[in-house]
């Protein structure tokens, strides 16, 4: 009969490759589910510190065309300041463009034509627009659409970046899945 020593060295190895797995396992395990590379979408936003005054001129009915763009030191400063075919003038917050360029379903028609031209020049980089740069077929002439790429250059320049983390579509480690039991009656 075996003591039990001798059954312990026996099953010794076979107890030490179970324990090796175990550990493994667990590993991958306890690595899959924070993993930050599968897990997350990484974007990187570039925030304004300055902000911009657009001046845009209606030109045809319900066309606009912009005709000066300065840049003030803060974002709250900036300003549209629209120029009618019928005199009339109209100077909008930030905000308040934010609002009118999100407005889709206006049946106002100049509203419409300012939404465009907003997203065109400078005060494009506040309605999401990447840095591309203004659209030079915006601007009522070349010296407009020259001094406002110095100023994009400027804008550019002494933006902020920030890195955002978000997890990619209901993967957010572990216990993040939907349920699919149901209980009750």
């Amino acid at each position: 009969m075996k003591t039990q020593i001798e059954t312990f060295q026996v099953l010794k190895p076979a107890f030490t490759k179970c324990l090796v797995g175990l550990g493994i396992i667990g590993t991958l395990h306890f690595t899959s589910c924070g993993s930050s590379q599968d897990y997350e979408e990484v974007t990187e936003i570039e925030a304004m510190t300055k902000g911009v005054i657009t001046e845009v001129e209606e030109t045809t009915k319900d066309r606009f065309l912009i005709t000066d763009e300065k840049l003030v030191e803060t974002v709250d400063e900036s300003r549209i300041i629209a120029q009618y075919l019928d005199g009339k003038r109209d100077t909008f917050t930030l905000d308040e463009a934010r609002l009118v360029a999100a407005d889709s379903t206006s049946t106002d028609r100049r509203r419409s034509g300012l939404s465009s031209i907003m997203r065109a020049g400078l005060m494009g980089y506040f309605f999401t627009r990447g840095f591309g740069g203004p659209s030079m077929g915006a601007y009522k002439s070349p010296s407009t659409y020259a001094s406002s790429r110095t100023a994009n250059n400027t804008m550019r320049s002494t933006a902020k970046t920030r890195t955002v983390r978000k997890p990619v579509s209901g993967k957010s480690g572990f216990g993040s899945g939907k349920s699919t039991r149901s209980f009750g009656g």
